[in-house]
């Protein structure tokens, strides 16, 4: 076991010094190196960005189911019928974005 140890250190002593970044992005120089990892982080701020674009408004999204949910169960709890039931929950506020409005008013035609 020592002799290999012995045969291990003289090896990494004689071999050339070796920069672990060159090594790492396969042999580009530092300007191209530089620029992959500009862009390598600007890809990852986009895709970072965009996962808490869609777990924000999915919060957002149940929070509001949740609330409408909780309304229409207090709505019942009064004793109010299933058609002023709809006649309320149709005449709330519309959706706030583009998107939503032109899904409601598919909706609405029906």
């Amino acid at each position: 076991m020592n002799a290999w140890l012995c045969n291990t250190l003289l090896l990494a002593q004689n071999s050339q010094p070796r920069d672990e970044w060159t090594t790492t992005f396969f042999g580009l120089d530092p300007d191209n190196r530089f620029t992959l990892l500009i862009v390598a982080i600007g890809c990852a701020t986009g895709v970072l960005c965009t996962l808490v674009v869609f777990a924000s408004s999915t919060i957002n999204s149940i929070h509001r189911r949740r609330v409408e949910a909780d309304m229409k169960r207090e709505m019942i709890e009064r004793g109010l019928s299933a058609d002023e039931i709809t006649k309320i929950v149709e005449s709330a506020m519309p959706p706030e974005d583009a998107t939503q409005r032109w899904i409601a008013s598919w909706a609405r035609k029906k």
